[in-house]
Formats: C-alpha cells, structure tokens, sequence
C-alpha cells in the first residue's frame, strides 16, 4: 500500500494511525469503502508548509454545512497532528485528503501519499483531455458520492493517455474537470464557468493574475461548438497548477501549443505557490 491513513478525533484531540486492508490499493479506493462523506485534497510545498491551507480546510467545513450537516469543532485541531504525521512521512512533497464522514463530524481522515505531479514536459507541450457527462449533485461541495461517480472515467483516462476528464452540462457547454478547473482563451480574453462548478484556490489565483494583467474576463463556459474559436486552453488544480490542454476530444487546439497567457499563468503560479504556502503550525 502507497499511503498512510491516520485517524484525528476532535472530541478526544487524539490521532492515531488507521488500519486499511491490503485490498484498498489506493485513496480513491479506501475512501469509497467508508459512508458519503466531504473531502478536500491538499499538497505541500517544501514538505512543511501547505499551498492555500486556510482556504482548503475552510472548504472543507463549508461542505459539511451545505451538506446540511453540523460542524461545531475547530478545524484547525488537526494541524499540530498533521505537523507530525508528515514530517514522518518518506516523500519530498506529500499530496494530503483530509476526509470527514457526515454521519460522525467527529473524526477526520488523514490519508497521505506521495506528490506525483505531470512532467515538465507535459507544462511544456501540453496534455489530452476528453469529455463526459457527469454531473455534481451539489457543485459547491466536495462530496465523496462524486469520487464514485467518476471512477469508471479516471480510469479510461489513466488506460487511454488522457490527463483529465471536462463535464458538460445539458447545453453542451464545458463546465470543470473531473478534479480541476477549466479555462479556454478567445481572442486574448479568458472564459471559464462560475457557477456549477467547485471554487478552487488555484483558481482564484488565476483570475487575481488574469486581472492584474488587464486581461478580459468573462465567468461563463464556452460551448463544445466552440472549441474551434479556442487558441488556448488550460486547467488547474492544486496539485498541477495551471496545466495546458492541445486536445480535447483528439480536437486540436489552435497549432496544438500552449499559449502566451497560458505560459504567463503558469510562472505566476508557481511564483505564488512558494509566497502563499502556509506554515502547517
């Protein structure tokens, strides 16, 4: 098994590793066995400090309350625990899902792996994506039934070449991916969903470095008709950053090269990952 799973009970204070069978080969895996509940994935940066932390376990209390259940603990209880658990942890950068049932708000997963981003020279040349019709039964909150969901679609795209997955809605028009956001470029201006679609930190940073740069942004999705008008196109998440996309569907993108604006947002991020990485403690 490539993780380790730790278990925080904000009553007791307490945390202590979690035993998981051998059969559960990955996180994904692991967290479908236990009830629905609400996630949200971190990574480090030099394997200490926490890209956007606040805002990810903010999120994370915010999803228990759309859920309709009640939070009534301090979130940030799990950070001396976690301080620990990773300094222990044998990876230079450690992804992290912190995981917190909704039938018992009382414990939180801490499940832990090795950071595996893409390759440099995936930022440099671009990655394939393709779409499917998934849907989020509540967009604004991560919960587990949506891992279920989209599984089957992870793994066509893990056998088939493809670095991630676009949901389109009923009109045809591209929302997010499967654990990232979505943005196309037309005619130098950036378009990207705002609503149905999860808020993320890394995008947030984009649009605060796509509006520093004057640049036009419009918070709606392109259709799928569209992809032709396209002469960027690239996601984002916290663990890729600003990624870019050549092809959608076996569609290329403009000459099927990333892009100015896209080059521009990648540098940026990177620069703000290292300025906005949270002391765990």
């Amino acid at each position: 098994m490539n993780y380790w799973c730790y278990q925080y009970n904000f009553i007791q204070k307490t945390c202590f590793e979690n035993t998981v069978e051998d059969r559960y080969s990955s996180i994904d895996q692991y967290v479908l066995s236990l009830p629905i509940g609400v996630y949200t994935t971190v990574r480090t940066v030099q394997k200490t400090r926490i890209f956007q932390f606040k805002f990810h376990l903010e999120r994370l209390v915010e999803s228990i309350n759309l859920s309709g259940a009640y939070f009534p603990y301090c979130i940030d209880d799990i950070r001396q625990s976690l301080f620990r658990i990773i300094e222990n942890f044998p990876s230079n950068e450690v992804r992290i899902r912190f995981y917190i049932p909704l039938n018992d708000v009382d414990i939180c997963f801490i499940i832990l792996e090795e950071l595996v981003i893409p390759t440099k020279i995936a930022y440099k040349i671009g990655i394939k994506v393709n779409t499917n019709t998934l849907t989020r039964e509540n967009p604004k909150a991560k919960l587990t039934s949506f891992i279920t969901k989209s599984e089957k679609i992870k793994r066509f795209c893990r056998e088939n070449g493809f670095e991630e997955s676009l949901m389109l809605n009923a009109n045809n028009n591209l929302l997010e991916g499967l654990s990232s956001n979505f943005f196309a470029v037309i005619h130098g201006e950036i378009y990207t969903a705002e609503n149905d679609v999860l808020d993320g930190a890394t995008r947030r940073i984009i649009l605060e470095e796509a509006h520093k740069e004057n640049l036009t942004i419009h918070l709606k999705p392109i259709n799928y008709d569209q992809l032709g008008s396209i002469s960027e196109a690239f996601i984002s998440s916290t663990s890729r950053g600003v990624l870019p996309v050549i092809f959608v569907d076996g569609f290329q993108i403009n000459d099927g090269k990333p892009g100015r604006i896209t080059t521009y947002l990648i540098n940026r991020l990177n620069e703000r990952m290292i300025d906005e990485s949270e002391k765990i403690i």
